[in-house]
């Protein structure tokens, strides 16, 4: 069998052409088209890998704020607590200064009242007394209460012993006024000339002599030399009486404190309220 060269040539030409044309025309753009979908797919894995890293790395810090904030909201309701807690401790305390101060100011009150009850009821006595010696006086005897006050200070200047007497007259001596004789009456000339000559004898001198009358000596005399005083008065009657006076009043008040306490409210509520029913 005789082989046609030239046929099978141009055979191998018209191959080689079709595959050179095949892959110049159809196998090289698929291929590249292959290959750039393989890269647009590689492309959009990164992409999607990298997304889905930022959301993971995103859910990381959601979720450490999460802790975080879970942490700082107990931390905030424990200082919101705390807060609260020194709040009502210091609306306590200033409610307690409150309370004391009420309590503080109507002791006061009481003691006031208390001491204006004791100085009116010495007052009265003191007035009451006094009519009363008087009229004793006028029923009893021929001297009349002056009289006798005088003469009860002149005999309490008989008695005095050395060392009171010596200090009235180093009184005498630290002061350039003269001794005064202060009574709550008015004297006669009589009753003035007994009464200097007692201070003079008793002090040791033939000097002036002064005479005042004092409503605040209550039925007595009382002599001044310098800063020194030798006195009788009715007062020391009525301090004994005010202290009585005073001393009942106090166990009063003890008694009504003890008995707020055993009914479970406060003394100065209790005083309030039984405060007229005293009064």
């Amino acid at each position: 069998m005789q082989i046609d060269w030239f046929t099978l040539v141009a055979q191998i030409v018209n191959f080689l052409l079709l595959v050179w044309l095949l892959k110049r025309f159809l196998y090289g753009p698929i291929t590249r088209a292959m290959e750039d979908r393989e890269q647009r797919i590689a492309e959009r894995m990164r992409e999607a890998q990298e997304r889905e890293r930022e959301a993971e790395e995103e859910g990381l810090r959601h979720r450490q704020a999460l802790r975080e904030l879970e942490a700082r909201r107990d931390e905030l309701i424990d200082q919101a607590s705390q807060e609260a807690e020194g709040e009502r401790e210091r609306l306590t305390d200033d409610a307690r200064r409150d309370v004391q101060a009420v309590e503080e100011r109507w002791q006061e009150a009481l003691r006031h009242e208390q001491d204006a009850f004791l100085s009116e009821l010495r007052r009265r006595l003191g007035e009451q007394l006094c009519r009363v010696s008087r009229q004793a006086l006028r029923d009893l005897a021929t001297a009349d209460l002056e009289t006798q006050i005088i003469a009860v200070f002149m005999a309490r200047i008989g008695d005095l012993d050395e060392r009171r007497r010596d200090e009235l007259r180093e009184g005498l001596r630290d002061t350039d006024h003269p001794p005064r004789v202060v009574t709550a009456f008015d004297t006669s000339a009589e009753r003035r000339a007994e009464l200097m000559a007692a201070v003079r004898e008793l002090l040791g001198t033939d000097g002036a002599v002064e005479f005042r009358r004092s409503d605040e000596l209550l039925c007595g005399v009382e002599l001044r030399v310098g800063g020194r005083k030798l006195g009788w008065s009715i007062d020391s009657y009525l301090d004994e009486l005010a202290e009585s006076v005073e001393r009942t009043l106090m166990q009063a008040g003890e008694r009504e404190e003890a008995e707020a306490a055993d009914a479970g409210r406060p003394a100065a509520d209790a005083g309030r309220r039984d405060g007229p029913d005293h009064e």
